[in-house]
Order: structure tokens, then C-alpha cells, then sequence
């Protein structure tokens, strides 16, 4: 039952962690100043604590699962680093953009593409566990 009530979390977890990337980086690409001080403010509240969340629930579930030693978890793992890294770069654009004239900025051109490839790799290797 544990197992389970933190696999539902993990998951949920995740999908509010890259929703609020997917509109960070979208708001950054065509920037309404009114929309960008609210928009930091859910990110701080909101988004980032779905990152914790989900690399909490995610290092019970490997350790619960005995994942560690497989060669599919460190592959997951270095893929949620690089994701947790724009989510990083994104936060920053974000608080710039609020700070300053509201132009936009490309991060919406490249993390849609490489943030969903990413979380694409992600869900793969955790639903197969390849390379067991």
C-alpha cells in the first residue's frame, strides 16, 4: 500500500513539476508582464516543490524497489538531473523577465522539444527497465 500511495504521488508530482515548466517556458516565449509576477510566484509555491516531490517519491520508490545497482535507473536519474537543470535555467529566465522589460526569451523554443524528449526517455526507461 506504501508502494503505491508513493508511485501515485511520484506521478502526480510529475505531471504538476512539467506542466509548470511547459507554462513558464511558453509565458517566456510571448511574456505578459501582468502574468509574469503571479506566474513566479506559483512557480516558487507550486512548481518547485513538485520537483522535491517527485525526486523524493521517485529515490523511495528506487530504494523500495531495489532499483540502485540497475544500469536503467542511473540513466533515469542523469536525465531527471538535466531536466531538474532547465527547470533550474527556466526559474532563472523567469525572475530576469520579471525584473526587467518583458521581452521574450527562446526558452520556450528549446524546452518544449528537449524537456519533452527528456520526459519521454524518462517514462520509457522507467515503464521498461531496460538494460536490466
Amino acid at each position: 500500500m506504501t508502494y503505491s500511495l508513493a508511485k501515485a504521488a511520484h506521478i502526480v508530482s510529475l505531471f504538476v513539476w512539467i506542466a509548470g515548466m511547459a507554462v513558464v517556458a511558453l509565458s517566456l516565449k510571448h511574456p505578459v508582464l501582468a502574468f509574469m509576477k503571479p506566474l513566479r510566484a506559483y512557480d516558487r509555491a507550486v512548481t518547485t516543490p513538485a520537483m522535491i516531490l517527485a525526486w523524493s517519491f521517485g529515490l523511495f520508490l528506487a530504494l523500495r524497489g531495489g532499483w540502485f545497482p540497475q544500469p536503467w535507473l542511473g540513466l533515469k536519474i542523469l536525465l531527471v538531473l538535466i531536466l531538474s537543470g532547465i527547470h533550474g535555467a527556466l526559474t532563472g529566465k523567469l525572475r530576469r523577465a520579471t525584473n526587467a522589460r518583458s521581452e521574450p526569451v527562446a526558452a520556450g523554443q528549446w524546452f518544449l522539444p528537449i524537456g519533452l524528449a527528456l520526459v519521454s526517455g524518462i517514462v520509457v526507461l522507467a515503464t521498461l527497465k531496460p538494460l536490466t
